[in-house]
């Protein structure tokens, strides 16, 4: 018990901080002194040129007296600012440090209705944020991106999702341009070379989902949708735009069918984007894509890129029900917004296209990694700042999309929707919060939805459920999965379970809502196995005893399905870095579905064994690491061999490119990188006719082992090709080249014209390969930082330590802390990437400690 003095203190310490966090977040939030009603831009805007000027009209609602208005504000400069209502004013401005603009006047503006028209100027933006300027193939364009905070760069506006309200853009521009924005246009009028186009007014909408394109684009018309729309692309892209033609109809009217409402938007255009950080952005009525997501041949494509086109745009077009028609009060529920567009766009996609096999992709899986780390934050959470934001935002797609299949599969699919129906009709054009939705499902389905869904999204990590047998009795009992090493505080969850188990031909399922700490129940007979997560619905992991653990794996291959064998591999591999076994026990267990029946599951083992290499591999066990690609690559490799046989299933193509990347960049087997080095060279000139599953591997491969003629080639073609798919790929194996005068070469270029801002990331990705390629990018990151901060995104610069591939480097970490040390106060959300960083690496380190005797014993049976 603490001595009255420590509680006193506490007291303290826990009160300032609450007044530094409502300090801060006071810095960050505009005052509410007003709030505006409607507003207007007009932009005269020209490609060609590097700024642009603009005028707004924001109606607003002085709501208290005040001598001041703020709104939002980044990089433009205001020429002048004028309120006009009980009282005019012409009003004094001040760009503050958090991106705020502070409007003064010298009279006290008393409650009421007001005009405030603002004229400013502003520079295009060239990190892909705000009104940005991109080239493509030498010529520019504009475009937009505003969330999460960075319509203030291009607009003064109130940008704050709760200020919801119609926008009406005009825009000005050069004759031979294109202009598109949110709504369809009303006119338009030409004068002197130039075209003002008068666009329709938009419901209402945050500003972060405001949105404009500018160039000389390519259209195509979309039909068989509810509203009018259009495939829009740079020039000489439009003859890959038919595959999105095809498909958007099928995913809106499916949506329209699930909600039972219509689109409420004018139209639908869908633009390709070529340079552009993200995969896509839901802007209403205005959806842009990165460019090789939304323009693809599938004649030519593989199965993953398919999945992830229709994938990205269902997501995109399920924002427009959740996220745009019901908006968030605060980014706090950015991790709804994104949660239930990945799981619905997952929905879809099974639906309309069940030969992708998404049901096989487990959006928990790519989660768990990273949640279960003790450095990771809940996914719904206080912000106040960008970096609050985009901490963790991955997390919120993959965990929250996760646990809202969960809640589906507990309620039931029809009570889900009719709750889901339900909140939509109930805050159409409104602002809502997570509770609002939590509080429909649960009225529909007589069930304690919100503690459930509360425990799992305000608390960080997941539960690791323990099931003991006793004949017919089962003991189950939950703690917080923690990565061994790691310390954690104790946590609880309302777990929705379901059990399935079987003895002989029988099988039984027993689903039970664990809300406490112990729960004991009786099963139907006694089991010969039991899967604590039937058709791996469940967001936990699981611990059997040995012998339990044993047989259900020796049972998997007749009575698991395939996604509940990938989500056994997944568990086991999870139970290794809890240290409730020991890396010998989950390579064994791998190499046991290394043949299994359905290639995914057999890729899904052959890559997590083959991963362990990359981990565990030092100077104890260099040569053992041989017997492993002989005793199941090499067999495996011969069983598929190089080239794909008529209408074999796209999972086999994915496990022949695993394949030949294990064995060519491993074993430098020499029929494979000749064959490679051919292929290679023939996707330069005729992409279409090499094996788009084994593309982009070829491309890496040849480039590992390639020369100076083949990376001037790779750069030609790269900045020539008005392929993005062959672009991306190209991007991709550039930072495989091998020789330090290459890789130097590689890496000068990624700071050149040619390589954009979003695409940076892309062309350092093969910079980690290998100890001396890894310290020569690790030097010039360090010499070229200044430079490469100016090229990220605001929002990425925080994320800057993970570029440095040194997670299991105790040397490297201590550089990186160094060198990021005194930046801290600089760059929001450093000082939390460099902890997670620290903890990665100090738990790599002792993960390889604690499992290396473990891993030799396994390679030494081999």
């Amino acid at each position: 018990m603490l001595s009255k003095s420590l509680i006193f203190s506490a007291i303290l310490l826990a009160t300032s901080a609450s007044v530094d966090a409502q300090s801060n977040a006071e810095l960050h939030r505009l005052a509410t002194v007003a709030k505006p009603i409607e507003q207007a831009v007009t932009f005269n805007l020209d490609p060609s040129k590097e700024r642009f000027s603009g005028h707004t009209t924001i109606k607003l609602e002085v709501l208290k007296a005040t001598q001041f208005i703020e709104l939002n504000g980044l990089d433009y400069a205001i020429n002048a600012a004028e309120l006009v209502g009980k009282a005019s004013c012409e009003l004094r401005d001040k760009m503050l440090e958090t991106g705020k603009v502070r409007l003064s006047c010298e009279k006290t503006l008393q409650p009421g209705r007001y005009t405030l028209t603002i004229d400013y100027t502003a520079p295009y933006n060239r990190n892909s944020v705000g009104l940005y300027k991109t080239l493509d193939n030498g010529v520019p364009y504009l475009f937009t991106q505003f969330q999460m905070s960075d319509a203030r760069r291009a607009i003064p506006t109130f940008d704050e999702p709760e200020y919801k309200i119609p926008f009406q853009l005009t825009i000005t521009a050069p004759d031979d341009q294109k202009v598109f924005a949110n709504t369809p246009v009303l006119e338009t009028k030409k004068s002197n070379g130039m075209t003002t186009h008068y666009f329709d007014k938009t419901p209402p909408l945050p500003s972060y989902l405001v949105a404009l394109s500018v160039g000389p684009f390519e259209v195509l018309d979309v039909k068989g949708m509810s509203v009018p729309g259009n495939i829009i692309t740079p020039q000489k892209k439009s003859n890959l735009a038919a595959y999105s033609i095809e498909n958007t109809p099928k995913i809106l009217k499916a949506l329209e069918d699930y909600f039972d409402l219509p689109y409420v938007y004018k139209k639908l255009d869908q633009v390709a984007v070529p340079e552009f950080p993200f995969g896509a952005m839901e802007n209403a009525g205005l959806v842009t894509y990165r460019e090789d997501i939304l323009l693809i041949d599938p004649a030519t494509s593989t199965r993953q890129a398919q999945t992830s086109h229709v994938n990205v745009i269902a997501h995109e077009l399920a924002h427009q029900w959740y996220g745009n028609l019901v908006t968030m009060k605060w980014w706090n529920d950015l991790w709804l917004n994104e949660a239930f567009a990945t799981w619905m766009a997952a929905k879809i996609t099974l639906q309309l296209f069940p030969e992708l096999e998404t049901n096989l992709s487990l959006s928990q899986h790519s989660a768990m990694p990273y949640d279960a780390q003790a450095t990771t934050s809940p996914i719904r959470k206080p912000v106040i700042t960008e970096s609050d934001v985009t901490d963790g935002l991955g997390l919120a797609y993959s965990k929250g999309s996760a646990v809202l299949y969960m809640v589906e599969q507990w309620l039931g699919e029809a009570v889900f929707k009719q709750g889901m129906r339900n909140y939509i009709r109930k805050f159409a054009y409104k602002n809502a919060e997570a509770k609002d939705l939590w509080n429909e499902l649960g009225k529909v389905s007589n069930k304690d939805v919100a503690t459930v869904l509360n425990s799992f999204v305000s608390q960080a990590s997941f539960p690791l459920l323990t099931i003991k047998l006793d004949g017919q009795n089962a003991t189950l009992s939950q703690q917080r999965f923690v990565i061994k090493g790691q310390e954690a505080a104790a946590q609880t969850w309302h777990i929705p379970i379901t059990l399935r188990y079987g003895k002989g031909d029988k099988t039984a399922t027993k689903t039970i809502l664990l809300d406490s700490k112990t729960q004991q129940i009786k099963l139907d007979f006694e089991p010969e196995w039991i899967l604590p997560n039937d058709n791996a619905t469940g967001y936990y992991r699981w611990d059997l005893s040995e012998s339990q653990l044993a047989s259900l794996i020796s049972h998997a291959p007749n009575k698991l399905n395939e996604r509940e064998r990938l989500d056994l591999l997944s568990n086991v591999d999870a139970l290794m870095e809890s240290g409730k076994i020991n890396a010998n026990a989950l390579m064994l267990t791998l190499s046991e579905f290394i043949n299994d029946t359905h290639p995914k599951v057999a890729k899904a083992a052959l890559t997590q064994l083959l991963s362990q290499h990359k981990q565990y591999e030092d100077d104890s066990n260099k040569l053992l690491w041989k017997k492993l690609y002989t005793t199941y690559v090499e067999p495996a490799f011969s069983r598929y061999g190089l080239k794909a046989n008529a209408n074999e299933p796209a999972a086999t193509s994915e496990i022949r490119a695993a394949l030949v990347r294990a064995l060519a960049f491993e074993t430098k087997h020499q029929t494979i990188i000749t064959h490679v080095k051919k292929q290679a060279s023939l996707y330069l000139t005729s992409p279409d006719k090499v094996d788009p599953y084994l593309a982009r591997s070829f491309l890496q491969i040849a480039a590992y082992y390639g020369d100076a003629e083949l990376l001037k080639s790779y750069k030609k073609v790269f900045e020539t090709t008005n392929n993005p798919t062959q672009r991306t790929n190209l991007l991709l194996a550039m930072g495989y080249f091998g020789p330090q005068e290459l890789q130097q070469q590689v890496l000068d270029y990624a700071l050149s014209e040619h390589v954009t801002a979003s695409d940076f990331n892309y062309i350092l990705s093969g910079n980690g390969k290998g100890d001396e390629r890894k310290a020569l990018y690790q030097k010039w990151f360090y010499q070229h930082f200044e430079r490469l901060k100016e090229r990220f995104p605001p929002f990425a610069k925080s994320q800057l330590p993970f570029y440095l591939f040194s997670y299991c480097d105790a040397d490297a970490l201590k550089q990186a802390q160094q060198f990021f040390g005194p930046m801290q106060n600089e760059i929001e959300g450093l000082s939390k990437s460099l902890k997670q960083l620290e903890l990665a690496t100090n738990t790599c380190i002792m993960q390889k400690q604690r499992e290396l005797v473990s891993v030799n014993q396994f390679l030494n049976n081999l």
